[in-house]
């Protein structure tokens, strides 16, 4: 997984310094670490804000995470986080290494400020996380209150908290999305959760501001979709739209 997200750090990179605007697609969501990490490589001088969809925080480290699995730990990397204060788990000095290194791809300086990380969607957290986003003061909005407040609403307050950011990067899991009412086609899925209209609006509504330069979707699963490829087939009919509201954006 290290050399994959150093490989990709250095396409998103390739990617950003000739102005091209980088769609990455991955199974796993610690890719967004070489993602992050790449979009830090080619603007080192600018404030990066990060806007993460998702039904779960993926704040852990190896000292809290209670599954083990690296996509739960991608935002504690690109923090620079360790969440000693929450510690569960006695790591060995391998695997403190390899951690080491995926925190410092690019740079060994943390590659996010923890005010300009927004969650939408994420209901299914542990307690480390849980404190470590309550002692950050991270800005949450939960599906419920999207809707009671309206996305519009919402998405501004989000890009109000991100005024200082320079530049924005989404990261889409779909597993954001309401299994229930889709399907279970993804790693881990997780119900009540925004249905695909609200994440193409969500989606839009951020793009608009102008300020994102880099959009990511992960964790479709089709091995474990129970209805075919519908997880996939709605993604994708998500993807199509918000191009084309990235595309418009381009040519104005």
């Amino acid at each position: 997984m290290l050399q994959q997200c150093k490989l990709l750090a250095i396409s998103v990179e390739d990617c950003l310094l000739e102005e091209k605007f980088p769609l990455v697609f991955s199974g796993d969501h610690s890719s967004a670490i070489g993602t992050i990490s790449g979009i830090k490589s080619a603007f080192p001088d600018k404030t990066l804000g990060v806007i993460w969809i998702d039904a779960h925080a993926d704040l852990h480290a190896p000292y809290t995470t209670p599954s083990g699995n690296l996509h739960g730990m991608p935002l504690a990397a690109v923090l620079g986080i360790d969440n000693l204060e929450n510690q569960i788990n006695d790591i060995d000095e391998e695997t403190k290494k390899y951690w080491n290194k995926l925190k410092s791809i690019g740079t060994s300086n943390a590659k996010l400020r923890s005010e300009h990380l927004i969650y939408f969607g994420v209901r299914d957290t542990e307690p480390p996380e849980e404190n470590l986003i309550e002692k950050l003061a991270i800005k949450k909005y939960p599906v419920e209150k999207v809707r009671n407040r309206s996305i519009k609403v919402c998405v501004a307050d989000a890009l109000q908290q991100l005024a200082a950011c320079d530049i924005v990067y989404v990261s889409f899991d779909v597993d954001s999305m309401d299994s229930e009412l889709i399907s279970n086609g993804t790693g881990t899925p997780v119900p009540k959760g925004f249905d695909p209209a609200e994440i193409t609006e969500i989606l839009q509504e951020i793009i608009a501001s102008g300020k994102v330069i880099c959009l990511e979707l992960v964790e479709v699963n089709p091995l474990l979709d129970s209805q075919g490829n519908r997880m996939a087939e709605v993604a994708f009919e998500i993807l199509e739209q918000v191009t084309e509201s990235i595309e418009a954006l381009s040519t104005r």
